[in-house]
């Protein structure tokens, strides 16, 4: 906190109240925005066991943005012109003054929650300088079916390597961070990247430690024609997060060269799971979309094809889309070319072309087209008799869960078949 700043105490003792500063960075939203603040002046514990600054930081809105934020307790800050979210983030941070930093969009909201946890966790442990929490999400208002985020536990301490092995572990957004100010000096500034999250996370994790506070703190409101989604089905968050890796293996000069690329095949298996897996549902592309993004994918990244992981998740796209055509042969055959195109001829492309004939197969045969299930095996079978077995094992692993089936409760169950789908990459 600057010199000459005034600061809290509370109320008994004299004791100072740590001060959270709240960056709401908005454009254009005015309705959702009053949404937005309404949540902020409804965190608990603000005057209690901390306070609260709320920055609203407007991106050159051309709306009545500045009237609504009028209404509240908020210092508003308004861009001369538009200068993207992670300046408007970095303007917030300048402007703030308090001893922890936390972030919201114009288009999420906070639980009341938010705050008493991170708080005590992080003046209890000073040397750490990230607490983060579980998001809950939804679409266009319809909840996703992301499991039970009250019992998410992410990992504490040092999670440099586990945010490169694992991905964007942080609910994938801002909304669940609080972040100590002295971290941000050490890190730096948030970068335009358009997933500037993930970048800032992990430099952050080389400075400081980070401590996983469970139980969710907020609710990320998708759209389906939001940025994320827009920038997995043109493949630009493929190039962004291929950048994203290349920085931060870069802060690890001594990494062996087989842990950077379990790294990158890592990245790359996340990349294959947003395409397939999260943006093709929730924006209904069409397979015709679908199939030249997974092959654009395979060409940037040959060898995707050696990873099991995604020889099973292109083999189950194959099967929906091929299922669906009048000719499902001829159809699986200009896939499987495509494939070949793409990659190349290796042993690799050989297996997962075989993986894909085998799972056309098998989708051909339970809905009745013997014929077409036959032919399809014969020709995986020539080409990669292994493949068959793999399926069969993962066939034979299917049943035994579905034998266990009436064990489980029905919430049970039900984040079962979720976790299922997940795991499907």
């Amino acid at each position: 906190m600057s010199p000459g700043r005034p600061r809290a105490e509370a109320a008994r003792g004299g004791a100072q109240r740590p001060l959270v500063s709240a960056i709401v960075t908005t454009y254009n939203r005015s309705a959702l925005l009053r949404e937005a603040l309404d949540s902020v002046m409804g965190v608990l514990g603000q005057g209690d066991t901390f306070d609260l600054e709320t920055i609203v930081v407007d991106d050159a809105s051309t709306d009545d943005t500045e009237a609504v934020v009028a209404r509240y307790p908020a210092r508003y800050i308004r861009n001369p012109v538009n200068r993207g979210l992670s300046a408007s983030r970095n303007i917030g941070i300048a402007a703030s003054r308090g001893k922890y930093v936390a972030f919201l969009d114009d288009d999420d909201v906070w639980l009341p929650q938010r705050f008493r946890a991170q708080v005590a966790a992080l003046e209890a442990h000073p040397e750490v300088g990230v607490a983060y929490s579980p998001c809950l999400s939804t679409v266009d208002g319809v909840p996703l079916p992301d499991g039970p985020a009250g019992a998410f536990e992410g990992p504490s301490g040092d999670v440099f390597r586990a945010l490169l092995l694992r991905g964007n572990f942080l609910s994938g957004s801002v909304l669940g961070v609080l972040v100590r100010r002295s971290a941000f000096e050490l890190a730096g500034q948030f970068r335009a990247l358009g997933i500037e999250d993930y970048e800032m996370w992990l430099r952050l994790a080389r400075h400081v430690p980070f401590v996983c506070i469970p139980g969710p703190v907020a609710i990320r409101r998708w759209s389906r024609d939001g940025m994320f989604l827009t920038l997995i089905v043109t493949g630009r968050s493929r190039a962004l997060y291929r950048e994203i890796i290349d920085r931060a293996l870069a802060l690890a000069p001594d990494a062996s060269p087989a842990f950077r690329r379990r790294v990158v095949d890592v990245m790359e298996l996340g990349n294959l799971r947003d395409l397939l897996s999260v943006a093709r549902p929730l924006r209904d592309l069409p397979d015709s979309e679908c199939v030249s993004q997974v092959l654009a994918h395979l060409a940037e990244y040959p060898r995707l094809a050696r990873l099991p992981q995604a020889r099973r998740a292109i083999a189950w796209f194959a099967r929906t889309v091929v299922l669906r055509s009048a000719s499902p042969l001829e159809a699986a055959a200009a896939l499987c070319a495509g494939i070949v195109r793409s990659c190349g001829r290796s042993r690799d492309v050989r297996r997962l072309v075989a993986r894909v004939w085998i799972e056309i197969a098998v989708g051909a045969c339970l809905a009745g087209r013997g014929s077409a299930g036959l032919s399809a095996a014969a020709r995986a079978l020539r080409m990669d008799p292994t493949q068959l077995v793999a399926r069969l094992a993962l066939a034979c692993g299917d049943k035994l869960r579905l034998l266990r089936k009436d064990a489980r409760g029905p919430f049970l169950e039900e984040q079962y078949a979720m976790a299922r789908r997940r795991s499907a990459m």
